[in-house]
């Protein structure tokens, strides 16, 4: 394995003497930060009404190599009402850290708003430069088939990582019960199948790894190393993974109630409130994802499960699929992927891009979901991309008519060229459509709506679902 790219994680531990901005005498602080050598943003949670809040949030930034430049941190006081108050702000140059030695250090607020407190505002951080130099890990293999035949070298990087999806020692027979065929995808079969122990219901992935070629099982292993390192409650999950000589079982959450879409056209009746609650599910997950470094470059609605066989508005939505998922840390972004009517415009560009791709995929799904139809179409291939590439597309009548102008610029702000100035998932969830303002009366467009993701989901070569 090469060297992974050099990173600097700031954890925003804790703060203390901020000045107080309500008619209490407290703040609703929170911090964004933003580094001068690449465009990642995060935002910490807010914290009530308090003017020691703790955070204790980790957050990575990635560097071309040696650090040079600068992280900044603001702090600022959230409003219910009126604009969000600057409370301070801090600039660290990075420069000066060295190579995985942590600097824990109280710094204090430059640019504070006039307080009676005398000491000045102050925000613990811990700074850690990693230069991304290869760490041997060990792999531990699964006992051998029923034959008996020797294990396989593993194909899997880091498989013995300690915790959820680490390479099982026993047999998968052992701990679980494989039921009927759910699923098929270009190389693996999906079983139902249940924990012995617990009873719980889960998926099995079944890989024959003879049936794949070197560049198959790298991206295998790609994916499975993203997947270990995810735990969201809106992003399906690896519980085990089983490697034989010839087999690898990959133990899944299993999402029952089927893709996302699916649970719509089944509805009666269906509002923006509804679009807008799903939407924030899938931008959760993004976000998480985003802050770890990951990036999905396949959103899709074949991609969006949900766990409630009965009802899409009380699932809890599930991001599957990352088999064409990046970890940033293993390398930049380059490869011209995804799937054509929601893919950005940067990856058409050829050259690098960044996460932004999945904030314009998310833009394009949530236009599917308010009206039933893509936002970019052509008669051939080439003028759909004529048309993603310079964001061509329009509110029509009589499907958009009904929908607010809240809804509209929330896509606006999703489906933008420069991805520079793009919506971070962090920002789509601060949209005021997201925030609970969306209406709740039924669509009267729902009809067409539906009948539009029916024929989306009809659409030749579409694949989805739990495999």
């Amino acid at each position: 394995m090469g060297d992974h790219t050099p990173t600097v994680t700031v954890r925003v531990v804790e703060a203390r003497n901020i000045a107080p901005m309500d008619k209490g005498g407290t703040s609703d602080p929170y911090c964004r930060l933003k580094c001068s050598f690449n465009k990642q943003r995060f935002k910490t949670k807010v914290i009530d009404k308090t003017l020691t809040p703790k955070w204790d949030e980790p957050f990575k930034f990635f560097t071309p190599g040696v650090p040079e430049g600068t992280v900044t941190l603001k702090m600022w006081d959230k409003d219910r009402w009126t604009t969000d108050d600057f409370l301070g702000e801090i600039t660290i140059d990075v420069s000066r850290f060295h190579d995985k030695q942590p600097f824990d250090s109280w710094i204090a607020l430059e640019h504070e708003p006039k307080k009676k407190l005398p000491e000045k505002g102050e925000v613990r951080l811990i700074i850690t430069y990693d230069s991304g130099k290869p760490v041997t890990v060990p792999v531990n293999h699964a006992a051998a088939s029923s034959q008996s035949a020797p294990p396989a070298q593993s194909n899997i990087p880091n498989a013995a990582t300690a915790g959820t999806g680490a390479i099982s020692t026993e047999k998968l027979e052992d701990k679980y019960e494989l039921g009927k065929e759910i699923g098929r995808g270009g190389f693996s079969v999906v079983k139902k199948g249940k924990n012995k122990v617990t009873g719980e219901d889960v998926a099995v992935k079944c890989i024959n790894k003879k049936t794949l070629k070197k560049e198959e099982l790298q991206l295998l292993s790609r994916e499975i190393n993203i997947m270990k390192k995810l735990q969201h409650k809106n992003i399906v999950q690896l519980f085990d993974i089983y490697e034989t000589a010839n087999d690898l079982f990959l133990v899944l959450e299993f999402i029952p109630g089927g893709e996302l879409f699916d649970q719509i056209v089944e509805r009666g009746s269906y509002s923006e409130h509804d679009a807008a609650a799903l939407v924030r599910q899938i931008l959760e997950g993004i976000d998480y994802m985003h802050k770890h470094g990951v990036v999905h470059r396949d959103l899709k609605p074949e991609n969006l499960l949900c766990s409630n066989p009965s009802s899409a508005t009380s699932s809890i939505i599930k991001i599957a699929d990352f088999g064409l998922s990046k970890d940033l840390e293993t390398g930049n972004l380059q490869t011209s992927c995804g799937t054509p009517s929601y893919v950005a415009p940067e990856v058409l560009m050829g050259g690098q891009y960044d996460s932004e791709v999945d904030i314009w995929s998310i833009g394009v799904i949530t236009y599917v979901l308010l009206c039933g139809f893509t936002p970019f179409y052509g008669d051939n291939q080439r003028q759909l991309f004529e048309r993603i590439l310079h964001a061509q597309f329009d509110f029509p009548s009589p499907e958009w008519d009904d929908i607010s102008p809240s809804a509209k610029d929330f896509v606006k702000k999703m489906l933008v060229v420069n991805p520079a100035q793009r919506l971070t998932a962090s920002q789509a969830l601060a949209h005021q459509w997201i925030q609970e303002t969306a209406p709740k009366r039924a669509l009267k467009s729902f009809g067409s709506v539906r009948d539009g993701i029916r024929n989306l989901k009809s659409a030749p070569g579409r694949t989805g679902g739990q495999s």
